[in-house]
């Protein structure tokens, strides 16, 4: 439920505010704001922040670099005897890493499309719950996640972009995120 509000919440937000057509993605503008998206690892929500600083360099034109913060959880049955459930494993990850992104430039200036890598730590843990704790003993989770992406900012002012983001990397991980950028 609150993620239909959320949705509903976000597409209002767009409908609403102006569209001003300017020079939005500039080199040393920074951009930051939270996301929400969907994790392909669990099925889980994942809640997190993004930070971008854009460059303009003479070799590779226009780039962003920068962090991102991901954090999900989720947990798996694990089986059942007659009806009653042995127990579940439950699932964290934290993920913290830098980011590169090259940015291509268009006419309509609303729109800031990138292509980019990712290189994170993801700090994870695993946990029984359920009887015989002593006997399962907790796989190890997390570590160095190289992850490969492809986004886009639609400005709905100078200051302000609808974002989405789509990457898969390593770790079996792959995610779906929606959020707001604001330039400062």
């Amino acid at each position: 439920m609150k993620r239909i509000h959320a949705c509903v919440a976000l597409t209002a937000l767009i409908l609403v505010l102006p569209v001003v057509a300017s020079a939005n993605w500039e080199e040393g503008r920074n951009y930051f704001g939270p996301s929400i998206g969907l994790s392909f690892l669990g099925s889980a929500p994942q809640f997190g922040l993004n930070f971008e600083h854009a460059i303009e360099t003479e070799s590779m034109g226009t780039v962003g670099i920068g962090g991102l913060f991901r954090y999900w959880s989720y947990s798996e049955d694990f089986g059942s005897f007659f009806g009653a459930s042995l127990g579940k494993w439950k699932y964290s990850n934290l993920i913290i890493g830098v980011q590169g992104n090259y940015h291509f430039v268009l006419d309509n200036e609303t729109i800031d499309p990138w292509l980019g890598l990712t290189l994170a730590y993801n700090v994870a843990s695993v946990s029984w719950d359920g009887d015989d704790e002593d006997s399962y003993s907790s796989p190890s989770a997390g570590g160095m996640w190289l992850a490969a992406g492809a986004g886009m900012r639609y400005f709905v002012n100078p200051n302000m972009a609808v974002v989405g983001r789509l990457s898969f990397g390593s770790l079996s991980y792959g995610a779906l995120d929606v959020g707001l950028d604001f330039a400062f």
